[in-house]
């Protein structure tokens, strides 16, 4: 689903920006480069027209912002880049390279197989700091707006801003409407003497974001202010953005007509249905009916890529985008008696804002089966997953239902972090040379299993890779790989497979060191980066177990094992135990539940020592020694 034309800007969700604003002596700390200014104005003659001029000047500190030098413009059928000027300075004012508008490339790539979009950029790397930058450049657009460019005059981490403003003239009768977030400034609007809307903002010393681990993405760091028409003209369509609830309207107005399927699919449908004997099981033959005959295109044509193809197109070419799938299967549905609801949500962004509809705020489309006892929530574009799973990048994510009478917010289900499990059971048969035989069997449930369940479909040695990237052993030959996949509502993948290694242990003199826990070299433990300035952020909630068996050689015996340990804090559990068995066998268990959500940023040392902890857990080593010695 393609919300990211020109005229839209990029939406980004909510969040945070802690504190005012610096002290000028503090403005540039940490930065690499310096928005010097940036000003956009834009006039719009009409509802589905309008000019806007960009000029942006921008120092590059050192090598470490050259990222930040280069210029980057999206057009498509409704936009086009009608002006271009560009020049570089040197610390001393001088002029050491201009840039024309034929010097731009130009391309048509684009993330999605089917679009009208093009780009022009120009990459440019400067031989020596500091230098300045800078780019005015033209956009026409025409045949309408949906949308206006956000204000976001920063763009990456440690990035500072000197100045920078906004100004959009609209017709009467028309003044847009905006909201600001993370932005601590005053938006001035006013209606002029010919009935014309003037907007303006205009925004002094912003401090550069510091990258820190943990912390809310980009996207919901920058200071930003969203301008959206109140009402919109757009490809011959009207519409309102006063509310979800209008602008829901206007989006279901789309799918008018775009139902109608072919009378042999409809035989079809009634064939593969005839034995069903619920609803549910007519949805699941429907789901599976997709899954063998579709494939997921990403086509953003027409209406700014926001109306799905029709339903009998996808079924002749066999292919879709989220929108044309989904619809797709509305109308499949549809035809046998079961009512479902075409549904507008963000993969990016969690919570939409609930008094300020815009188009951009939303990047894809589910569809929602309302059941007597359960709703079910079908992701089209991927059939494969089982039937009615809300997989991570949709779960508990605000959405919109688009219906005959607008469109209705909701939030999606998500699931408790003690089930997304991953269980690993393993049993080491280690040898007095360190080498040793590892039987392993591991269990991955829900996210956990959405995480691994890509492994089924790489080749064998892909596979092999796969498995040991979590493997914490200099030498590991992974062999003997199976799987079971169970796909419920609530999948779960079954992953058996062997490690042998030369050095499990390391042997040294009478002592034998080994490992207690192979299973998480990815185990990421932050250091110390100083004062924390942002909220810490855990997007995954989880519960990792792990059961280890490991068989002693005959001629050792335990000298030392890591003590038990039990962790209890705001962000999740630790349990750690290792004893000795019969048989000369050592028992370890480990226990990770992990709680997703925001913490303050003053917890952020208490966060790093309950991590530091699981990672000497998880790092810790058994010591053996050779028995009578």
């Amino acid at each position: 689903m393609k919300i990211n034309k020109l005229f839209i800007g990029f939406l980004l969700q909510a969040a945070f920006f802690s504190g005012s604003l610096h002290a000028q002596t503090d403005l540039h700390a940490n930065a690499y480069s310096i928005v010097q200014d940036a000003v956009t104005d834009i006039v719009c003659s009409s509802p589905t027209d309008a000019i806007q001029k960009e000029k942006r000047v921008i120092e590059i500190l050192n090598e470490k912002g050259k990222e930040d030098a280069s210029f980057i413009c999206m057009c498509d059928r409704f936009s086009s880049l009608k002006k271009f000027s560009g020049e570089v300075r040197d610390a001393s004012g001088n002029i050491i390279r201009k840039i024309k508008k034929s010097e731009l490339r130009i391309t048509e790539y684009s993330a999605e197989l089917v679009s009208d979009d093009y780009y022009y950029f120009f990459e440019y790397t400067p031989s020596r700091y500091p230098v300045t930058i800078t780019y005015e450049w033209e956009i026409k657009n025409s045949d309408g707006l949906i949308g206006y460019p956000s204000f976001v005059p920063q763009k990456n981490y440690n990035q500072s801003v000197a100045q920078a403003s906004y100004r959009i003239v609209t017709p009467a009768g028309n003044p847009c409407r905006y909201r600001t977030i993370n932005m601590p400034v005053e938006v001035s609007q006013q209606q002029a003497a010919d009935g014309n809307w003037l907007t303006e903002v205009k925004i002094q010393a912003l401090p550069a974001l510091k990258k820190e681990p943990y912390s809310p993405s980009l996207s919901e760091l920058l200071p930003r202010i969203y301008f959206t028409p109140r009402d919109f003209s757009f490809e011959g369509t009207q519409g309102s953005m006063e509310s979800w609830q209008t602008y829901g309207k206007w989006q279901y107005q789309l799918l008018n007509g775009r139902d109608q399927l072919p009378p042999a699919l409809k035989e079809e449908l009634l064939k593969r249905t005839a034995n069903c004997n619920t609803a549910y099981e007519k949805i699941a033959a429907v789901y599976q009916y997709l899954a063998s005959t579709t494939r997921y295109v990403s086509i953003q044509l027409g209406i700014g890529g926001l109306q799905p193809i029709a339903a009998a197109d996808v079924h002749r070419t066999g292919f879709g985008d989220c929108k044309g799938l989904s619809n797709y299967t509305r109308a499949m549905l549809a035809e046998l008696g079961i009512p479902s609801i075409y549904t507008v949500i963000s993969t990016t962004n969690k919570r939409l804002l609930a008094d300020f509809a815009s188009a951009n705020q939303n990047n894809h489309v589910i569809l929602q089966v309302p059941l007597p006892n359960d709703t079910l929530w079908l992701e089209c574009t991927n059939p494969n997953l089982p039937l009615g799973y809300v997989h991570h990048s949709i779960a508990g994510h605000d959405a919109l239902l688009i219906g005959p009478n607008g469109g209705i917010l909701c939030q999606l289900p998500t699931y408790p972090d003690s089930l997304n499990t991953q269980i690993s059971n393993a049993s080491v048969s280690l040898q007095a040379d360190g080498s040793a035989k590892v039987e392993v069997k591991q269990a991955s449930r829900l996210f956990q299993y959405e995480d691994q369940a890509g492994i089924t479909g790489l080749e064998p040695a892909r596979q092999k890779d796969w498995l040991r990237s979590d493997i914490n052993l200099v030498q590991a030959q992974v062999d003997a790989i199976r799987f079971k996949e169970s796909k419920q509502k609530e999948p779960q993948l079954d992953i058996s497979y062997t490690i042998e290694s030369g050095q499990y242990g390391n042997k040294t003199g009478k002592r034998l060191f080994a490992p207690a826990n192979i299973f998480h070299r990815g185990f990421y433990n932050p250091d110390e980066q100083g004062e924390r300035t942002q909220c810490i952020r855990l997007n995954y909630g989880y519960l990792d177990v792990d059961s280890i068996s490991i068989h002693l050689p005959e001629e050792y015996e335990i000298e030392s094992l890591p003590k038990t340990t039990n962790l209890n804090s705001k962000f999740g559990k630790f349990h750690s135990s290792i004893t000795p068995g019969e048989g000369g066998n050592i028992l370890i268990v480990h226990r990770l539940l992990v709680y997703q959500g925001n913490y303050p940023k003053e917890d952020y040392t208490d966060f790093l020592d309950f991590r530091k902890k699981i990672a000497a857990q998880y790092g810790a080593k058994i010591i053996l020694k050779k028995s009578g010695e």
